[in-house]
């Protein structure tokens, strides 16, 4: 090929330059494209929260808060908090060498290979990558609080569990292994007893009652009576902590009884039905040990991690997305309905998983509560 030429010698030189200021302008607005793209709705020290991310979340959630009496315009923000939380403890968790576990990855992977699972999905107008990715997360993130919770000296534990309560009141400390056999209040078609069937199911609880006092194996009368699903099958076993989660009227009763193998004397009526009650076991500062207060407490490190790590939020990045999710997102008349009807459009969804992956709701969105005598 021939080179360009000129009297002086430096066309060439001189269109050279000229391509390199073009392709330098060319790659500082594809520079600009790009970041524009990749600019987080979230920033924190190591990492940051993207919209698909976000879209994840918002699908899951937005419905919930409004349930829950927030403002349309704190809503976004909040989901973008909790988005933004998850990714800062999965950062951590990661840095202390918590993996996914090739069985959590084996459950999650079950879930996103079964058509209904996948079909479902697709309805609510999830991304699957996406979601499959937060699922990972999730796993990654439980596994690492669990580690916490179980790494947490029990001195910890318990400044936590008092810091619940008014300086100078009365903590009970102890776990109260009990077993119970639940006659429940509500029939097999989920209908509430009238009182001549409440007056029935007590006749038939004394009859078991008696039988358990009379020295049959408390275990085998809880798996053949208790309708309570949660412990049945295990002898009517139930850990109980005195502290608010349990109804009051079986920790009345529990209360009561100070040693072991001892069974209350009557029939105790909740507001699930009627209990036969018996104690196994009282453990001197078990509450400590247990995990759900260790669980809690563990949460508790990442209360401040907003700050420690520097958390930015581009509000207005953040609602020109979710506005484009959502068109009548700050909408208050809209934000106050209690329509979860999701769209593949950018709507919202109500999604409530199971610990088998899959979500169930209520038509009249109402809450479910178990037939168990913790709240």
């Amino acid at each position: 090929m021939r080179k360009l030429k000129s009297k002086n010698g430096n066309e060439s030189s001189i269109i050279i330059v000229i391509l390199a200021l073009l392709l330098v302008v060319v790659l500082a607005i594809v520079g600009v494209i790009v970041a524009k793209d990749n600019k987080g709705l979230a920033t924190f020290d190591g990492g940051k929260v993207t919209k698909a991310e976000y879209k994840i979340y918002y699908q899951m959630f937005s419905s919930y808060l409004q349930l829950y009496g927030y403002s349309a315009d704190e809503i976004p923000q909040q989901i973008l908090y909790k988005a933004a939380q998850d990714k800062m403890i999965l950062t951590d968790a990661k840095k202390a060498g918590v993996k996914l576990t090739k069985e959590d990855k084996e459950e999650v992977d079950n879930i996103f290979a079964d058509e209904s699972y996948v079909e479902y999905f697709q309805q609510l107008g999830f991304d699957l990558d996406d979601l499959r990715q937060i699922y990972y997360n999730d796993y990654i993130i439980e596994d690492y609080i669990e580690k916490l919770a179980n790494e947490a000296s029990d001195e910890d534990v318990k400044a936590y569990i008092q810091s619940k309560y008014d300086e100078g009141e009365d903590i009970d400390m102890n776990e109260y292994d009990t077993s119970h056999i639940l006659f429940s209040f509500t029939n097999d078609d989920g209908s509430a007893m009238t009182d001549e069937q409440k007056a029935e199911l007590k006749t038939k609880a004394e009859e078991v009652l008696t039988r358990a006092k009379n020295g049959e194996d408390f275990a085998a009368l809880a798996s053949e009576f208790s309708q309570d699903e949660g412990t049945a099958s295990e002898g009517g076993k139930y850990l109980m902590y005195n502290d608010g989660s349990t109804v009051q009227a079986y920790i009345d009763a529990v209360l009561t009884l100070n040693e072991a193998g001892q069974i209350y004397d009557g029939i105790v009526e909740s507001e699930y039905g009627y209990h036969i009650i018996k104690l196994n076991a009282i453990n001197n500062d078990g509450r400590i040990k247990s995990q759900n207060e260790r669980k809690e407490y563990a949460n508790t490190l990442f209360d401040n991690a907003d700050t420690e790590k520097n958390l930015v939020i581009n509000e207005e990045l953040l609602k020109e997305f979710v506005l484009e999710l959502n068109p009548s997102a700050y909408d208050e008349d809209t934000s106050s309905s209690t329509d979860t009807t999701n769209t593949t459009d950018g709507g919202t969804s109500t999604v409530t998983v199971d610990e088998n992956g899959m979500s169930s709701s209520s038509d009249d969105g109402s809450v479910v509560v178990t037939t168990q005598p913790a709240e």
